[in-house]
């Protein structure tokens, strides 16, 4: 089962099928809407991920003192269909809150596929909490999600202070719906949009909060200014944070980020040399939301990076690919806008890598590449390619790539096969 934003007429945006997969890589030229898309869909999900239960649909049951709730096609087909009413009633105010200007839209819409093969059966249950200083009601709740009758996951929460069963029944669909848009039970868990400008922004910030200067920025910046103004280092990071800091620290930053106060410091890797935030090199300004964004006390899991390859040399945006993969093995969602022929080819050659080694179990010629497994997709992680192209009457097209196989070619980027072309004709002309 998997989830689509759809969208039609969006600006020059023509018209676009947006799989909310683990990594969604947008290409293509400037002004082409790959940022605005990228923040619509921030938008989106912040305003949909508290959407009120949708209880019509669901198979309810009593079972030994437990309510029993099934969640199939009926129970999907409804909540798709209460969203994109919502969604249409509402696009002009949601396209304001997030751009703070209305923008031409004709159509928002989401879409569940691939629902005849899945369900959830969450199971209710009432206990008194002994532990608690006056003895409270709770409730705890498992979930778990099928797929051709198996389950492939399960998920398990408590909750308190709701009014009875009935209302735990709806906390329960709340929390099957927060799934299906995020993979996750909670709405404890956030999403990050650093902009294109995020080196400026990163050292200015502060500014932005005095006077009416925040009130001109779109949605996704401001709450990116509210996590710098807000950040808190988490201490007790889990293995998996503290594996993609290192990752981050040793093969790109080649030193530390420390936060100290409000200041911000890049340390070497020798240990031996801190300075300020805002006289390390450029690279290290557009690396730092990256730390901070896996570190924060605040979880992010769901981080959106537009022109993802600032200020990294090609040797270094490499790097950055291999740790983008890593970060969606880790359980992240990576949204990112690219215009570096380096970094689509670097990502091109991680995920033709992927395909082979599961295919054929070449796993040695990972050391002849020095790269690893862990620089390959995990089987339970997707990715989707979208390319933006100039199409008519000033529009834009936004094509899914499809993954050819065989022969094993990847992706193949129209943009940067042309831009390559016109780089070799123009080298054989000069040469002639």
């Amino acid at each position: 089962m998997v989830l689509h934003l759809i969208i039609n007429n969006f600006g020059k945006v023509e018209s676009a099928d947006i799989l909310l997969d683990n990594l969604m890589v947008f290409v293509g030229n400037n002004n082409s809407g790959k940022t605005m898309v990228m923040q619509l869909l921030y938008g989106i999900r912040k305003e949909l991920v508290n959407f009120p239960a949708i209880v019509s649909g669901a198979k309810q049951s009593e079972l030994n003192g437990q309510n029993l709730i099934r969640c199939d096609q009926k129970w999907f087909r409804e909540a798709e269909s209460r969203v994109n009413v919502y969604l249409a009633e509402k696009k002009q105010q949601i396209i304001e809150n997030i751009f703070g200007m209305p923008i031409s839209v004709g159509e928002i819409k989401i879409a569940l596929d691939g629902t005849e093969s899945a369900f959830f059966v969450c199971s209710v249950s009432e206990y008194q909490d002994r532990e608690a200083d006056e003895r409270q009601t709770r409730y705890s709740i498992d979930i778990r999600q099928y797929e051709n009758g198996e389950i492939i996951k399960s998920y398990k929460n408590q909750i308190s202070a709701v009014d009875g069963p009935e209302a735990a029944v709806s906390k329960t669909l709340e929390s099957v719906w927060k799934i299906i848009l995020s993979e996750d039970i909670t709405s404890h868990t956030g999403q990050l949009f650093l902009p294109a400008s995020r080196s400026g922004l990163q050292l200015l910030y502060k500014h932005y909060f005095v006077g009416a200067t925040e009130g001109n920025l779109v949605l996704p910046i401001k709450e990116f200014l509210h996590f710098l103004q807000l950040y808190d280092e988490d201490k007790q990071l889990c293995e998996s944070r503290k594996g993609l800091l290192e990752f981050g620290e040793e093969h790109l930053l080649q030193g530390k980020i420390v936060q100290k106060g409000e200041e911000t410091f890049y340390v070497d890797g020798q240990g031996e040399r801190a300075v300020l935030l805002h006289i390390a090199s450029s690279m290290i300004h557009e690396l730092t939301p990256f730390i901070k964004a896996l570190g924060a006390m605040q979880r992010i899991d769901w981080l959106y990076c537009d022109e993802v390859e600032n200020s990294l040399h090609p040797l270094l945006q490499r790097e950055m690919a291999r740790w983008l993969i890593r970060m969606v093995n880790a359980g992240l969602h990576v949204v990112i806008s690219s215009h570096s022929d380096t970094m689509a080819s670097r990502l091109n050659n991680l995920f033709m890598l992927t395909k082979l080694v599961r295919d054929r179990g070449n796993y040695g010629v990972l050391s002849e590449l020095n790269l690893m497994e862990a620089d390959l997709l995990q089987t339970d992680v997707t990715a989707s390619v979208y390319e933006f192209r100039d199409g008519r009457h000033g529009k834009t097209e936004v094509e899914k790539l499809e993954f050819i196989s065989y022969p094993l070619m990847g992706y193949d980027f129209h943009l940067f096969g042309k831009n390559l072309d016109k780089l070799y004709d123009e080298a054989e002309r000069i040469t002639r």
